[in-house]
């Protein structure tokens, strides 16, 4: 079983995610959910996008290095929005890593400093279209992973998965969540 660090998106840790998270436990994995707000959250993703600028990116970094050091065997990193940079960041930079997903999120790793760690497994989840998500960002990814498993959900909005989102839909959530327990599945497997 994976011990997952879990990072937030710009509304903050939601009981959306936090249910999520108690799926995910009731399935047997270790779940870590790093606050990136301190117990802050924000019911309009402007807010919360103000607010992240305002903490600044290396204040949000930190929390996802020093999250990989306090729980220092997990090994599966997973990130929505916001989070996906700081899922990113680890799955690029610490070397227990051996899966990351991102979910309404991607960067070229030359944006954050590094390459992408071809032992890496992968999987990435989009809205399609996603005003949060540049196509040229993710191709950047997806060029130095070309092993990346990629979802998108037409006509979906950016947090489809989070019930607290005003983008939430059942339907594509649950699909979300059956993908993502296959690919937990299948790292184990692979891990075995």
């Amino acid at each position: 079983m994976a011990e997952i660090l879990l990072f937030h998106h710009a509304f903050g840790l939601t009981d959306g995610l936090r249910g999520l998270a108690a799926r995910l436990t009731a399935e047997g994995h270790t779940v870590h959910c790093p606050d990136t707000y301190a117990g802050a959250t924000f019911r309009s993703l402007d807010d919360g996008v103000r607010h992240a600028q305002r903490i600044g990116h290396d204040a949000v970094e930190d929390v996802a290095r020093r999250s990989a050091r306090e729980h220092r065997t997990a090994d599966v990193v997973i990130g929505f929005s916001l989070g996906s940079m700081q899922a990113q960041i680890l799955a690029q930079d610490v070397r227990r890593i051996r899966g990351c997903l991102l979910m309404g999120g991607a960067l070229p790793p030359r944006a954050l400093g590094g390459a992408w760690r071809r032992d890496v497994a992968l999987e990435i989840h989009v809205a399609e279209p996603d005003e949060w998500v540049q196509p040229d960002e993710l191709d950047g990814l997806v060029f130095q992973a070309p092993h990346a498993n990629v979802y998108r959900y037409a006509n979906k909005g950016h947090l489809f998965v989070d019930e607290c989102s005003r983008d939430y839909d059942a339907d594509a959530a649950d699909l979300f969540e059956e993908r993502l327990e296959a690919w937990l599945a299948d790292l184990d497997a692979h891990a075995a």
